[in-house]
């Protein structure tokens, strides 16, 4: 409808309307991007939780994922040094080797032996420990042990769930605030061994538990209470952060910078847990007690169980930023213009050629042009279901199979303009 017949009253009365329309519609707009992008946030928060919680749950809960993770520590010297130590030191403290020792030269000296005997004591008595320790040190650095100490994890894990719902934990056992483990079949084949070897003294070695703390927190006394919680959150957080996900992409006024910046969200929250681990690497190190034999070991059991969570949190954050780079090339920036064109125009340049070489991939090429957006959207569902399929696929897995659908989607694009090419200039088959 024309304003020109409109006096300056009407007019200005019109251009005020529509200023208050355009104002209204902007309030809208920005009301709705205030609430994506806070939806956006608190899903990033939520899935991060999400990825602490099945890590929790999984190695608290899930016995097989725990031997998982312990594997590496089953071949680990300084995780071995520290058990042999632990194990010598409860049969020195069993066996009293100097008393046995003193009372042996006491008794011969009591036969007429020379006083001169007594000042073999220390020596004998040093002797018989080196031999120990040594028997020790090739009891713990043999397969066997290995077997044994794979075993006894399986077993004592299986213990802690028990002790977490209820059971009794058996060779596992939360002491206050230690994760305490049995080592008494290592000490009886350690006797065994010794036994074996002529070592007589040995038989008085009793059948008893040796323990050997595998973790201290002042969280363990709660654990039993927190398990059932923490199995129900596992299965909720990760529906509930991708809930929020969906519904700050719904909200925000355009889906594709929506998704950037959920993408943008869920990498910077993975990176601040990246960030959180090693911050709690320092802090584990710096509260470790006297009792800790071996402070490496430490390190490596800290590195190993915590490994699984600090890759899923790199894997993410590289997906993430896959994402948001693909919604950013996907955009009206004069960059990300150009990128197209560019690509464009090689693909283009590549389908002229097929098409004048006889490659028209024939009714086939044709569908696949009509229909290639549903075929690369199938390609991309393709590929996030082989990263959640594939169990630890990693940064660089991720980064595979990105570059596969890209190539694979630039494959589509490429028979599809070949096929459009080859019915506008009347191309023949080859």
């Amino acid at each position: 409808m024309s304003d020109a017949g409109l006096n300056r009253a009407e007019r200005d009365e019109l251009e005020r309307l529509r200023a208050q329309v355009a104002g209204g519609g902007r309030a809208r707009r920005g009301a709705r991007w205030s609430g994506a992008v806070l939806l956006l946030a608190l899903a990033a928060v939520v899935l991060v939780l999400a990825a602490m919680t099945v890590f929790a749950r999984n190695q608290v809960l899930n016995t097989d994922r725990f031997v998982d993770t312990m594997e590496p520590l089953y071949a680990d010297a300084e995780i071995r040094a520290a058990v042999a130590f632990r194990v010598n030191a409860a049969i020195q403290e069993t066996l009293d080797v100097e008393g046995l020792v003193d009372e042996a030269i006491a008794a011969v000296q009591t036969r007429g032996a020379p006083d001169v005997l007594g000042r073999l004591s220390g020596p004998l008595a040093s002797g018989i420990n080196s031999f120990i320790d040594k028997q020790v040190t090739t009891v713990v650095h043999s397969e066997q042990f290995t077997e044994l100490w794979r075993e006894a994890t399986r077993t004592a894990h299986v213990a802690l769930v028990g002790l977490l719902t209820g059971q009794s934990g058996g060779a596992l056992q939360l002491q206050g605030q230690d994760l305490v483990l049995d080592l008494g079949p290592v000490l009886l084949q350690v006797k065994d061994r010794l036994v074996d070897s002529g070592f007589a003294l040995a038989e008085r070695i009793p059948a008893m538990s040796v323990s050997f703390t595998v973790a201290q927190s002042e969280a363990f006394p709660k654990l039993r209470t927190a398990a059932s919680l923490l199995d129900a959150a596992s299965w909720v957080l990760p529906f509930a952060g991708l809930a929020l996900l969906a519904a700050g992409i719904a909200l925000a006024p355009d889906r594709r910078r929506g998704l950037l910046v959920g993408a943008l969200c869920l990498a910077a929250g993975m990176l601040l847990l990246s960030a959180a681990l090693v911050i709690g690497r320092g802090a584990y190190l710096a509260g470790l007690g006297d009792s800790v034999q071996s402070q490496q070991a430490a390190v490596n059991v800290y590195d190993t169980i915590t490994r699984f969570l600090k890759g899923a949190a790199q894997t993410v954050t590289v997906l993430a930023l896959i994402v948001a780079l693909a919604c950013w090339l996907l955009g009206p920036g004069a960059a990300a213009r150009g990128s197209r064109r560019l690509g464009a125009s090689a693909r283009n340049g590549a389908a002229r050629g097929l098409a004048a070489a006889g490659f028209t991939f024939g009714a086939a090429g044709g569908l696949v042009h009509r229909h290639r957006r549903a075929v690369e959207a199938l390609l991309v569902v393709g590929g996030l279901l082989w990263i959640v399929l594939w169990r630890h696929p990693g940064v660089s897995g991720v980064v595979t199979i990105a570059l596969v659908v890209a190539v694979l989607a630039a494959v589509v694009e490429l028979i599809g303009r070949t096929a459009l090419e080859s019915e506008r200039t009347g191309a023949r088959p080859a």
